[in-house]
């Protein structure tokens, strides 16, 4: 553990470093004055993890020298012990004002020393694990931060691919016609699920309904994607025009089969609609490749929220809340 000492008398310096020696791994620089303690502050590489300020040090005092510690990003919880010969409450109270966290009165013995600078020992290193974890947590979020128009990549689900690898391949499909059916599969109340559940669990769901896709449609015949908002992409091969609406209830049916939230307070599978893109059952891979991005684009201007189901859903989560209508 470091420690600053700062007291402008070098008897107090030895008393502090023959008080301290007994403990462990105890690190402590001694300096006379406020202004140099904030030099060694503002030049060190490592922040310090305790402070022993005197309170009547030459020019600027201990009390003032609390204040500006505090001012520190770094330090702005790091343990204060203040050191004092006074034994005036009105004193201490500016000191407690100012930030410090213990006082210890002069003269001291190494007992007394050590009973203020262990428990600010563990009261530092409790703060910094718990800096350490709010440091991770934050990372993590970062991490699994998603926005509602990403194209998740579901690598983890059997048979799907990422859309643009889908793209890809239409684009590199030059020279013939390919005979097949261009298939959205669309979350109604998508922006509302984005928005009530977390990213985790928004994910999750993402999966579930991507698996239930998979199942519902020939592996062999079929390309799959998820192309963000809410909206997965299909494109079966062959020239028999898909039953969109047969196909609807099969993959409503396999998802309700495979839902699993990952709270107990998360919603129900939500509802699913089919539809047929195009059409068309003849195909270059530039026109299927043009006809998505048209579709896609489209759907970025259409409102994500149908007030309809949004009243629905609300409706649904006061029930459920035992909250009035």
């Amino acid at each position: 553990m470091r420690i600053l000492a700062v007291d402008d008398d070098p008897i107090i310096h030895d008393l502090l470093r023959d008080g301290l020696a007994s403990q462990n791994n105890i690190d402590l620089t001694c300096v006379e004055s406020a202004e140099d303690a904030l030099e060694v502050l503002h030049g060190a590489e490592k922040p310090f993890d305790t402070f022993l300020l005197d309170i009547l040090l030459p020019g600027t005092d201990g009390i003032e020298l609390c204040r500006d510690i505090r001012a520190l990003e770094e330090h702005r919880t790091t343990p204060i012990i203040m050191i004092t010969a006074s034994r005036q409450p009105e004193q201490m109270q500016r000191a407690f004002d100012a930030g410090a966290t213990d006082y210890v009165t002069k003269p001291f013995d190494s007992l007394e020393l050590s009973t203020r600078v262990k428990p600010a020992a563990m009261l530092n290193e409790t703060m910094q694990r718990d800096k350490r974890s709010q440091r991770q947590l934050e990372e993590l979020n970062r991490l699994t931060r998603i926005e509602f128009e990403d194209r998740l990549a579901l690598g983890n689900v059997d048979g799907f691919l990422d859309m643009l690898e889908i793209e890809n391949q239409l684009l590199r499909s030059t020279g013939a016609c390919y005979a097949m059916s261009l298939i959205a599969v669309e979350m109604t109340g998508a922006q509302i699920h984005f928005n009530s559940v977390t990213p985790a669990q928004f994910r999750h769901d993402i999966q579930s309904v991507g698996s239930a896709i998979v199942e519902s449609m020939p592996a062999d015949r079929t390309r799959i994607a998820y192309a963000g908002r809410g909206v997965f992409i299909a494109i079966q091969h062959g020239r028999k025009r898909v039953d969109v609406k047969a196909l609807e209830t099969e993959i409503s049916r396999n998802l309700g089969s495979i839902w699993h939230p990952l709270s107990d307070t998360a919603r129900g599978a939500p509802h699913l609609r089919t539809v047929e893109i195009s059409t068309n059952r003849l195909w270059s891979g530039l026109a299927a490749s043009d006809t998505l991005k048209a579709y896609l684009d489209k759907r970025k201007r259409v409102p994500t929220v149908d007030h309809a189901e949004e009243a629905h859903l609300f409706a649904a989560m006061r029930k459920r809340m035992f909250l009035p209508g």
